[in-house]
């Protein structure tokens, strides 16, 4: 199993203001408390509590519905601490969370390829062209310019962990059942190749999603990326830091298709949990007869 992994380009460094040098600057923080990134606890960088909300058995994403059909997995819940570790972590606050979110990617990736065998995955694949594609969903211009492409990282996790597991399977196979993993014979085509590509490039809607409510954030991300390249036959898997309607991935997933390419899911670090009433229930009026002739309303 071959793992390439996607590196993003990083802007220049910039100049530090009032003459300050660079050497300096990591100084700045040694007089300061350490403090959990998710709770706030002095003298950890992260406690145990709040590590172990990303060590969960990750679960199927059911109320994204501006995805569509599009199978969703993701590790945690968005609220609460884990919502302050991931925004620590995008924002570049929380460097020191690096490999933490590594570490998550790689546990996200096993949980997948555990229930995709890739007999399955490449089973439609044209002779020879045994790839997976790991797409992360497409980062805005600025934070693409400050090199905050935490989709990319997440992505690059992940391909990592689905090479692992999938490298594991074919160590532990009987000789006697081939995987489709296995080197070919010469002249039968390339090996198994997991690839994770940054091919999406975002187009219109650039506002940043924090502090809209559901239908703006439909609307916001609604408009289906640009693809780099054509994805004709090859299966891919979607990445993303957090899901909420589910409209990124569902405008990734239309871009790609449109491209040729078979989207087998999507992977999110966390979810932002279902909305806590769908409809709210009104007790009903009495009847006609004993309130004076009032109708009656049973909800909203």
């Amino acid at each position: 199993m071959t793992h390439h992994r996607h590196e993003p380009r990083h802007p220049a460094a910039l100049r530090l203001p009032l003459g300050l040098s660079a050497d300096f600057s990591p100084g700045l923080s040694l007089g300061l408390p350490t403090s959990c990134a998710g709770c706030g606890r002095w003298e950890t960088a992260l406690c145990p509590r709040c590590r172990a909300l990303l060590e969960a058995e990750p679960f199927a994403v059911e109320h994204a519905d501006a995805a569509g059909d599009l199978d969703i997995g993701a590790l945690a819940s968005y609220t609460g601490p884990v919502r302050t570790m991931v925004l620590g972590w995008k924002n570049g606050t929380r460097e020191d969370l690096a490999e933490v979110m590594a570490d998550s990617g790689r546990r996200l990736g096993h949980w997948w390829a555990l229930r995709h065998a890739p007999d399955e995955v490449w089973a439609d694949s044209a002779r020879g062209a045994r790839v997976l594609l790991v797409v992360p969903a497409p980062s805005g211009i600025a934070r693409r310019l400050r090199g905050r492409l935490v989709a990319a990282r997440l992505a690059d996790a992940v391909t990592q962990g689905i090479s692992e597991e999938w490298a594991e399977q074919v160590r532990s196979a009987p000789p006697a059942a081939p995987s489709a993993l296995e080197a070919p014979a010469p002249g039968e085509g390339s090996a198994a190749l997991v690839l994770s590509t940054d091919l999406l490039r975002r187009r219109g809607g650039g506002a940043h999603q924090a502090g809209r409510s559901a239908r703006q954030r439909r609307g916001n991300r609604s408009t289906a990326p640009r693809l780099l390249t054509p994805v004709a036959g090859l299966p891919i898997l979607l990445i993303d830091d957090v899901v909420t309607t589910g409209a990124t991935l569902g405008a990734c997933a239309r871009a790609l298709r449109a491209g040729g390419g078979r989207v087998l899911g999507a992977l999110a670090l966390s979810a932002a949990p279902p909305p806590a009433h769908a409809r709210i229930a009104v007790p009903a009026r009495p009847s006609s007869a004993a309130s004076g002739g009032r109708g009656t309303r049973d909800d909203i």
